[in-house]
């Protein structure tokens, strides 16, 4: 098992690639700590999780990760009940599909806080704990958009141009540590957010300049994942991981 006994936290782990992650994470034997925004929808996707996976270790935390307090307390739950933090994944994000000419200051503002801020909140409350420890891996979820742009998608893809900036940023300042940070960009992928943020019409197009023609499952992207997270990237930081199908936009 690539991951026995590695502490992952996973945050935006109550469905699509989060929690694809966080089962991938599991069957690799990693204790994981699968974070929703809601208490409630993460001990729901835990349950779901045991009945697949019954050996496994998981603490379910729901983490608004626009607040620095609930992100610490994250980090302080599972230091006490593991001890350590071996892997980050910053999977939680959320979308606005408007055009600016209709977006206002807290439509982009909440995307931001999310999608960029919560990100760097979470660097920040683990990278302490890996620094004294010797070491970690950091995986944030990008996108496609992240290095293309996309339309009508001005605060995400804002957002995540902002991710892959952080990826880079937090690789040089903490790879003296032993803390590595890369990002995984994922294409079009079938998640809740990509049903009801692009339509069907979009959905055709993006499928049809992307050279396998179809739209990935969150199971597909899971294995990037775990490559990060373990001994197999032991040289591999600052990386934007592109697993989108070969899109060209």
């Amino acid at each position: 098992m690539k991951l026995q006994d590695k502490v992952a936290i996973v945050t935006g782990g109550s469905r699509g690639i989060g929690y694809a992650v966080a089962a991938a994470f599991v069957s690799e034997g990693a204790k994981v700590a699968l974070c929703g925004s809601r208490a409630a929808s993460a001990q729901k996707a835990a349950q779901k999780l045991c009945a697949q996976y019954p050996q496994a270790e998981l603490l379910p935390l729901g983490v608004d990760v626009s607040s620095s307090s609930q992100v610490e307390a994250m980090a302080a739950a599972v230091m006490e009940r593991w001890g350590r933090v071996d892997i980050l994944v910053n999977n939680a994000g959320v979308t606005s599909t408007k055009q600016i000419f209709d977006m206002t200051d807290e439509d982009f503002d909440a995307v931001l806080r999310i999608n960029l801020s919560g990100p760097f909140r979470c660097i920040r409350a683990v990278a302490g704990i890996m620094r004294r420890q010797g070491g970690g891996s950091i995986i944030n979820t990008s996108s496609m958009v992240g290095t293309y742009g996309g339309k009508m998608q001005t605060a995400y893809s804002s957002s995540k141009f902002g991710v892959n900036g952080l990826t880079k940023s937090c690789a040089k300042e903490l790879g003296p540590y032993g803390i590595r940070v890369n990002a995984v960009a994922p294409g079009v992928v079938g998640t809740d957010m990509v049903a009801q943020s692009v339509d069907d019409r979009m959905l055709a197009a993006l499928q049809s300049l992307t050279p396998l023609g179809r739209m990935a499952t969150p199971d597909e992207l899971a294995g990037a994942y775990v490559y990060l997270a373990s001994d197999d990237a032991s040289f591999t930081t600052g990386t934007i991981l592109h697993v989108d199908g070969g899109i060209v936009m």
